[in-house]
């Protein structure tokens, strides 16, 4: 398949929204959130726009403390990561001062589980004395699990929600084949799945089974045959 870079509509609307946050005045809350099942292409699109928007971006997973983000935040930013919390904390809060970045947390879900609220609570306080945008982004249910506690809730200026793949998603993605994949594939795909992941599979499938028969053209009844779905 072709390295090109599609703009789905999940990637078009994480993209938008970034745009409505950065419009806004250093007085307003700058905090969103994009949330969506997996398959959808978050992975996709974030690291897109983060490269875009010279962005940091950090997956958080289950070892993350306070002191530990602190240290990622200070690694990233090319700062000395060493020393104590309040002394980092104060080092990440002067950089970002200085030198505005938009923050993009991945895998939100792992500080919205118990005793991990002190570091979601540390992006609240980082946004609050240094104005930077910071984004999250989390599962179908982190939303619902935000919801939970008003105080952060509340200050969210965007939400995003990523829905499944469309018709032109896909038809889009197909193109990057080296192979020409007829419009009744496109349709039964666009019926069937809503996960890109999936798709994706059945396209490298496609043109393996295509380069070996010397095939230039995959319709629906080809792919039965070839039984990409396997």
């Amino acid at each position: 398949m072709k390295d090109v870079f599609i703009e789905t509509q999940n990637y078009i609307k994480l993209s938008e929204a970034m745009s409505r946050v950065k419009s806004l005045p250093l007085t307003a809350d700058r905090l969103g959130i994009a949330y969506g099942n997996f398959g959808l292409g978050k992975t996709f699109a974030l690291e897109r726009v983060a490269h875009e928007e010279n962005a940091l971006l950090l997956r958080s997973d289950q070892t993350w403390t306070v002191s530990s983000t602190l240290k990622k935040l200070a690694y990233e930013l090319g700062l000395d990561a060493n020393g104590k919390s309040s002394s980092l904390f104060e080092r990440v809060l002067e950089e970002l001062m200085k030198e505005p970045r938009i923050i993009i947390i991945d895998e939100i879900d792992t500080l919205l589980k118990g005793g991990k609220y002190e570091v979601f609570e540390l992006f609240r306080d980082i946004h609050d004395q240094t104005k930077n945008i910071i984004f999250f982004i989390g599962m179908e249910d982190a939303l619902a699990k935000i919801k939970r506690h008003r105080h952060y809730f509340s200050r969210l200026t965007e939400i995003v929600k990523f829905e499944p793949i469309n018709k032109d998603d896909i038809s889009k993605f197909c193109q990057l084949c080296e192979v020409k994949i007829e419009p009744d594939i496109i349709e039964y795909f666009a019926k069937r799945y809503q996960n890109l992941r999936q798709i994706k599979v059945f396209l490298l499938r496609i043109e393996e089974y295509a380069e070996l028969n010397d095939i230039e053209s995959f319709n629906l009844a080809l792919l039965k045959q070839a039984k990409v779905e396997k």
